[in-house]
Order: C-alpha cells, then structure tokens, then sequence
C-alpha cells in the first residue's frame, strides 16, 4: 500500500498521456529483460538474439522521444516495435503459436480510431498469417500447425480480441464523447461565472471609485482608492480564468505581470517591472492570495518607495524548491526602512498580507535595509 501511495504522489498533477507512454516502454523493455533471460537459460539463443535487438530499438525510440517530445511519434513507435517483436518471435518459434501475437490487436483499439485499428489489425493478422502458412508448408519444423486444437485456439483467441476490441473502442468512444460534451457545457458555465464575478467585482470598483471622488477628506479618499485596486487585484484573477480552459490552475508570472500593469497604468507610473523564476500554474485559490499580497507590495513602492535618486525598478522572483515556493518581492528603494515600526503600525494592507500568509501557512521574511525586501516560503501541500 505504501508503494501505491508513493506512486500516487509521484505522478499526481502529471500529464496522464506521457505517464502512460513512457509505462510502456518501460513494461515492454521489463518484459524483454525477463524473456532474455529465460530464454538464454533455455539456450534458446535466437529469441534472446531478437529480443536483445528490439530492446535496444526501443531504447533509442525512448531517447529519441526525450529529444524530439513528439508524443504521436512516440506512440507510433512503441506499436510498431511491439508488432515487430510479436511477428518476430512468432516466425522464430517452431514449436509452438505463440498465444501474445493474438494480444497486440489490443493496443490498436486503445491507441487509434476504430477505423485505423481496423486497418492495423487487418495488416498485422496478415502478416502472421503468411508466417504461419509458411511454416506449415515447411513441414515439421512447425509441428504445432499441424495441431488443429492449436490452431483454432489460435484463431479463436485473435477473434476474441479483436471483438472485444471492437466493443471496448465504440463503448468507450461514446462515453469519451458524452464526458467532452458534459465538459464543454461545465467549461462554458463556468466561464460565464468567472466572467460574472469579474464584472460584479469590477462594478464594486468602479462605485468605491465614485465615492472616492465625492469624498474630500484625502485620508477617506485614500481608502476608498486602496480598497478599490484590492478588489480589482481579485478580479482579475477571475479574468485570466475566463480567458483560460483551466480552471483549477493558473500561471503565477502571467498574473503578476498583468497585475503589475494594471496598477502601473493606473497611477501613471513609469516603473521597469521584472519577473524572474520558472513559470509555474499553481491553484486558484493560493494564486489569489499572492495577488493580495503583491497588490499591497506594488502599490506600496509605486506611492511611497522611489526616492528618485535611482531608476524606479521593481523586481520579483517566484520560484520552486523542493517542498516550497519562494517568491521574492524588492523595489529600487535605496532608502533603509524601519520594519519594526511598519509592523507596529497594524495598517490595512499590513494585516491584510499578514493574514494570506497565515492562510497560506508560508514564512515571510522582511528586510528593510534598502527598501522593503519580502520573502515568502509557501509550503506546496496547502491550498
């Protein structure tokens, strides 16, 4: 049970194609090691002589694979080497019909369209074919096809699987196509949600921004503009999911960058913005709070963390480590600030990035001898 679980954490969150690809080279190379080895102690050294090539065929393929990431190619080539092997082995052995051949088809039905598999099947079956009506001409160097019980066994397996083929691929077909068509209508609600939630939330902006406007008290003008980018910084999260298919995950240097040039048109700010680090989508829910956190920072350098001695630059890094996620925020700030005053003070914004931290369970670290310098450490495994 624990390699199970172990397994499960290994490939979750992984492309489910490439896993099942790559398991089967690696079953198919397994299962050509154990014949080699049965085979050589068998003295049976022409089977082991064609599996020792066709292992290798296949590890070039891999490595091939790994170089061009071409997943169709892949495919076509792990089939091909799989048939090969099959027919190879079936020719070699004279003293028996090999039950595998009649398994190949299978693959055709789980890989292809069901006309393309037809075809594959039909191609493959004729090979064998000719092999085996080759050996029976030959005489007794085939005796088993002279075995009628062997030979109908034989037959009626590669019928049995070619049927069940069939029935599988059009069973699984239509539900593929009823999964795609629930999908699609869940996709388009769900678009039609983020795209409502983000106009709801814009239109609460625009009324705080109203209000700011009729306000003359610049402290109470002040909230009202700090609460209203907030609001914005949320919203536009549920707009780069509306413009996105995935729902679940997004890229965190797509929507710093965006939320960077939102506040920066905004204030009419002429700031150089970097983001550095791997690309990386992370959930719906963690991304949201690193928008809080970093609309706070943003806004922050843009009102109050230039000195003007120095181009205004504001530089942020998110990055993965082994169990974390870092992201580094810093402006071009040459000024030292005092941080223990910051955190007693308790502002808004200071709360605010307080609490997402908390919610995220991630460590902050602040420095303020140039500038403010946050770093966040954000566990992987909290949503």
């Amino acid at each position: 049970m624990k390699t199970i679980r172990y397994l499960q954490h290994l490939l979750r969150g992984r492309n489910k194609q490439k896993v099942f690809l790559l398991g089967a080279y690696i079953s198919f190379l397994v299962v050509m090691i154990i014949s080699i080895v049965t085979d050589l102690s068998y003295g049976n050294t022409v089977d082991a002589a064609l599996e020792t090539f066709f292992s290798l065929i296949t590890l070039l393929s891999l490595l091939h694979y790994f170089y061009i990431k071409n997943m169709a190619q892949a495919i076509d080539s792990i089939i091909i080497i799989v048939s090969l092997t099959s027919l190879a082995l079936l020719w070699s052995n004279h003293t028996t019909i090999l039950a595998s051949y009649s398994l190949v088809p299978l693959a055709y039905f789980h890989l292809y369209s069901l006309r393309k598999a037809l075809i594959y099947t039909g191609i493959y079956h004729s090979i064998a074919t000719a092999i085996m009506i080759y050996e029976y001409f030959d005489g007794m160097n085939y005796p088993a096809m002279h075995d009628p019980a062997a030979v109908i066994a034989a037959l009626m397996s590669s019928l049995m699987v070619i049927l069940f083929g069939v029935v599988y691929h059009l069973s699984v077909e239509r539900s593929y196509q009823l999964l795609v068509q629930s999908n699609r209508q869940k996709e388009l609600l769900l678009k039609e949600v983020h795209h409502r939630v983000k106009n709801n939330l814009n239109i609460i902006s625009s009324m705080l921004g109203l209000q700011m406007l009729r306000e003359e008290d610049p402290r109470i003008r002040h909230i009202f503009e700090k609460n209203k980018y907030r609001i914005k910084s949320i919203a536009l999260v549920h707009e780069i999911l509306y413009r996105h298919s995935d729902f679940e995950r997004i890229d965190v240097h797509e929507y710093l960058g965006q939320l960077a040039d939102t506040l920066l048109g905004v204030y009419d700010r002429d700031v150089e913005v970097t983001i550095d680090g791997e690309a990386r989508p992370m959930p719906f829910e963690q991304v949201l709070r690193i928008g809080i956190i970093a609309n706070e920072m943003i806004v922050n350098s843009i009102k109050y963390g230039f000195d003007g001695t120095a181009d205004a630059a504001i530089h942020m890094i998110f990055e993965e480590e082994e169990n974390f996620y870092r992201f580094t925020y810093h402006d071009s700030n040459t000024r030292p600030v005092d941080t223990a005053k910051l955190r007693e003070g308790r502002s808004l914004g200071v709360r605010l990035i307080e609490m997402m931290v908390q919610q995220m369970d991630a460590q902050m670290d602040l420095n303020g001898q140039t500038g403010l310098h946050y770093t966040l450490r954000i566990p992987k495994d909290v949503h």
